[in-house]
């Protein structure tokens, strides 16, 4: 790769890391507004006021009613703003992701890593309570391309990366948890399984362990950047 190309290829991983990180603000950001926002009920406690991080779904915010028989427009509203949001701090995520696993493994990262994002912005689209059979499909299936991704993308480790980097670990604990996510979700919603607190903590869990990962990878790219930068300056 020439001096100019590489400077072009270096500016767009710079840029694609600043608009994840904007993106990513704006998630926390608005996600936060939308439960403070959410009138209350879950489907372990129909009449709770608010949302609770112990009972609630995150899909909870996107209903047009809330659990409680609430109308929930305004939470719905923000909350789609997030998901959008996210869904865009993921688009711009995986390149900055594949730039850091082997060159034979990064077009399955970039690409199979934007299918998943799709798949989220259509399950803001296809909200459970319209659509509660085509919402945990695609659910399910992004759910399962993003976990692939995300071992493809922690498997690799730089020279200068720790075994148990921040990066690695919270990538696999991501990984841990979505698939234990994603196994609760098939018991209680196609296997008749009860409702209980478990699920809904495990993907709270599984989400923050998903921002520390991206975090991670981010600061990572970042670094590898500047490392790759200066040696070309020497």
């Amino acid at each position: 790769m020439n001096s100019a190309s590489s400077a072009s290829s270096s500016e767009a991983l710079a840029r694609a890391v600043r608009h994840t990180w904007i993106a990513l603000a704006v998630f926390v950001w608005a996600m936060a507004f939308a439960t403070w926002l959410y009138p209350g009920g879950s489907w372990t406690d129909r009449q709770g006021a608010g949302f609770s991080l112990l009972r609630n779904f995150w899909c909870d915010l996107v209903r047009s009613q809330a659990i409680n028989g609430s109308d929930n427009g305004a939470s719905r509203r923000v909350s789609s703003v997030a998901f959008g949001a996210l869904a865009l701090a993921l688009w711009c995520f995986w390149p900055v992701a594949s730039s850091l696993v082997a060159p034979a493994r990064r077009a399955a990262v970039l690409w199979l890593g934007r299918t998943s994002t799709l798949a989220l912005l259509g399950m803001t689209l296809l909200p459970s309570d319209a659509h509660p059979l085509l919402h945990g499909v695609v659910a399910l299936v992004g759910g399962g391309l993003g976990m692939l991704c995300t071992a493809l993308a922690s498997a690799t480790r730089s020279s200068t990366e720790a075994r148990w980097s921040t990066r690695r670990v919270s990538g696999r604990a991501a990984l841990v948890l979505a698939a234990a996510n994603a196994a609760l979700y098939v018991y209680v919603a196609y296997a008749d399984g009860r409702e209980t607190l478990v699920q809904p903590s495990v993907q709270k869990l599984a989400t923050f362990a998903l921002l520390l990962w991206m975090s991670s990878t981010l600061a990572r790219a970042s670094a590898e950047r500047q490392r790759a930068s200066a040696s070309e300056r020497r």
